[in-house]
């Protein structure tokens, strides 16, 4: 029988992926794709790459006010330590920023470092 207990879900599998997971964020990341982001950090080989994301995570109420279309978020979204990500965004834990150099000659950066951490782990 398939049990539902919420603390047990997930962290009884002895055939989880063993290897790095490498996830490249910038600031156009925003929304679902931060939320899988923190999700996928819960990894313990995670690591994530690239700049500070847009911090516009959690869900988005929409209405009409004197006839302009009104958004806001109506949900909180946090780290599991409890830190704010809304307005903030998902902290790289090795941060790369592309530069103009490396645009003019089309490399992409990101990428790049994240190629060096996989072979180096550093």
């Amino acid at each position: 029988k398939f049990s539902r207990r919420r603390n047990n879900i997930g962290r009884n599998n002895p055939d989880y992926y063993k290897g790095n997971v490498v996830i490249l964020v910038n600031e156009v990341t925003q929304s679902q794709a931060e939320t899988t982001v923190m999700m996928l950090k819960q990894h313990p080989k995670a690591k994530v790459i690239g700049g500070y994301t847009s911090g516009a995570n959690g869900d988005v109420i929409s209405f009409n006010i004197a006839g302009l279309k009104t958004c806001f978020t109506g949900l909180g979204a946090y780290y599991p330590d409890g830190r704010e990500t809304q307005r903030i965004g998902i902290i790289p834990d090795i941060i790369v920023r592309p530069t103009v150099k490396g645009i003019q000659q089309g490399k992409d950066e990101i990428m790049e470092r994240a190629l060096e951490y996989l072979k180096s782990g550093q």
